[in-house]
């Protein structure tokens, strides 16, 4: 585990803290809220091996210093920010995070996320956080072996297998293997491992075995071939044709291509349902990726019609606020009707139906001109995203009537 993994999980164990030793005196109920607060609290209590002891030895010592380091950093960086633009003061909201950390574990980044400055101490609750999902629910919910969902190497192939239109990998790179020469066409570039953006590269050929980088860097083939060789002994690559999106989302995207993030859980009867979407595009110098936590911005869709909502970014930078038109290129994004909807969603279903030892996925899914294809599919999606730009959350909607169902099931309660 990476030194940046340890502390994203030291994060959820201080969040968890206050949910958990309340928990402790709470009376169990057979609400779906109530089911999964208590995995929740089950799970918490209940370390698995030295890594877990030790998150919860460091979240119980240091939860004072991380709860109000916090909050001084994001009350700083997004307090005038709010106070200009809802009139509340900056010890409101200093108040405000504070009393949302002691009752439902809120800390200061998914204040301003979950835009709980409006009402939050009423919105609060409804909202699943990271910190149940990630280390809680996904992971008693996830098969120990299963299909390769998160193995970006394994996934193309494994879809191919399936009938499942997905980008296919034309090199693989690790430092010892790697191709005699790059294909001579658009190129997007990951790390195997990669999440939320990183490592990822966009070189377009601009002239035969030639390749240009939107930050304006030009190789050659050969040239860029050893520079990703020296930068796979680090961090293994996948080489993949860049996409090009459908004509009517150019005009909402700085040049990456967007996708959407589509939520599905299986039901009852095990099979896959849709419970949220959302659009992510790219926005200011960013030509590379779509990612929220990149820089990217994204709107709620409508699950039943596919148009979009109102936009914004991830939120814990509060400046660039909400948006129905591209603040780049002006095009509107509100009230944009996504193509090929109908066909997307069939899609995620029918994908999911190969992965269901997935009980939840998040699929990121892109439209080209001749329809939808899939690019990624996440079995740890991050809820932050779609939640995000929900009025009320995840948990007040049937997403987690069937994760409470599902935990049950598998003897979590």
């Amino acid at each position: 585990m990476s030194l940046a993994d340890a502390a994203e999980r030291l994060v959820y164990r201080v969040a968890g803290l206050p949910v958990a030793v309340n928990g402790l005196f709470d009376t169990s109920g057979a609400e779906p809220q109530d089911i999964l607060r208590c995995a929740f609290v089950n799970c918490y209590w209940n370390p698995q091996g030295f890594g877990d002891w030790a998150e919860l030895a460091g979240a119980s010592i240091l939860w004072p210093l991380g709860l109000l380091a916090a909050c001084a950093w994001y009350t700083w960086r997004n307090g005038p920010v709010i106070r200009a633009r809802c009139g509340k003061s900056i010890p409101a909201q200093i108040g405000e995070q504070l009393k949302l950390y002691f009752s439902d574990g809120v800390l200061a980044p998914w204040y301003y996320i979950f835009s709980l400055h409006d009402d939050g101490e009423a919105r609060a609750r409804s909202f699943i956080q990271r910190f149940e999902t990630k280390p809680c629910y996904f992971r008693l919910l996830k098969a120990k072996k299963g299909s390769p969902l998160n193995d970006k190497g394994r996934f193309a192939e494994y879809c191919a297998e399936h009938g499942i239109r997905t980008v296919p990998v034309l090199a693989r790179l690790d430092g010892r293997t790697f191709p005699p020469r790059l294909p001579d066409e658009d190129l997007f570039v990951k790390w195997v491992t990669g999440r939320g953006g990183r490592g990822a590269e966009r070189w377009d050929r601009t002239a035969p075995s030639t390749f240009s980088s939107p930050a304006g860097a030009r190789l050659s083939g050969d040239q860029l071939l050893h520079r990703l060789i020296h930068e796979s002994e680090h961090h293994p690559l996948l080489v993949q044709s860049r996409m090009r999106p459908h004509p009517d989302l150019v005009p909402i995207t700085t040049g990456a291509l967007p996708t959407v993030r589509l939520l599905t859980c299986l039901d009852e009867a095990g099979k896959p349902g849709i419970m949220a979407a959302m659009l992510r595009t790219s926005l200011g110098r960013n030509r590379t990726v779509d990612n929220l936590h990149a820089g990217g911005i994204g709107a709620l869709i409508d699950i039943e019609s596919g148009t979009l909502g109102e936009a914004s970014n991830l939120g814990s930078d509060a400046r660039l606020g909400w948006f129905s038109a591209h603040p780049d290129t002006g095009a509107a994004i509100e009230g944009r009707a996504i193509p090929c909807w109908e066909e997307v969603k069939r899609q995620a279903v029918a994908a999911h139906r190969h992965f269901r030892d997935r009980v939840v996925v998040g699929w990121d899914i892109a439209i080209l001109d001749d329809g939808p294809i899939v690019i990624e599919g996440n079995g740890n999606p991050d809820l932050d995203i779609l939640q995000r730009f929900m009025r009320t959350g995840l948990r007040e909607q049937k997403f987690a009537t069937l994760l409470a169902h599902h935990l049950r099931r598998r003897g979590a309660v």
